[in-house]
């Protein structure tokens, strides 16, 4: 059955926008805005203590679906650390649906030990109700965060992309 995709009030639904964005952008990630659009500091993470992080705004997708820190940033909280041991946590952008009603937020899965915790990762075109985007890697050894690595991949915008095409071009 083939179904036409008219843009209009009454065709669109959350789940063909998303289609349409996946196709066009292939994978997910953070924007990299130019300078003339000011969009946000991409995700940048701040370490505020050792239970505290501070993920700063910004643009990015997550299996076509937009979302932005809106505000100045999100405030991110671990669980304790215990003296002597070591822990990955992982900070992940969390999108779930039912098929008609979606929710995002950004989440914490607290790993066990030295494994960095696993993820889901379903196809929500195809059934799945669960995706998460990984954004931070976070190193907790004792009671300190000894590092947070970024996990994204950066989406050019479309004007880099243009410059690199006519740079190649010459």
């Amino acid at each position: 059955m083939l179904e036409n995709i008219t843009l209009n009030e009454s065709n669109v639904t959350a789940s063909i926008d998303a289609y349409i964005h996946h196709c066009l952008f292939g994978y997910n990630g953070v924007f990299k805005c130019g300078q003339q659009l000011k969009c946000g500091q991409q995700l940048k993470c701040e370490i505020i203590n050792n239970n505290l992080l501070k993920i700063y705004d910004g643009l990015f997708i997550n299996q076509g679906r937009f979302y932005r820190i809106a505000r100045f940033y999100e405030e991110i909280k671990l669980e304790n650390g215990v003296v002597g041991q070591k822990r990955y946590d992982l900070i992940v952008s969390h999108f779930e649906t039912d098929g008609v009603n979606e929710k995002h937020e950004i989440k914490v899965i607290s790993g066990e030990g030295e494994t960095v915790p696993q993820y889901t990762d379903s196809d929500t075109f195809n059934g799945g109700t669960v995706s998460e985007m990984p954004l931070y890697l976070v190193e907790i050894d004792g009671i300190s965060i000894k590092s947070v690595k970024s996990q994204f991949d950066i989406i050019p915008n479309l004007q880099e992309l243009i410059d690199k095409m006519v740079m190649y071009k010459e």
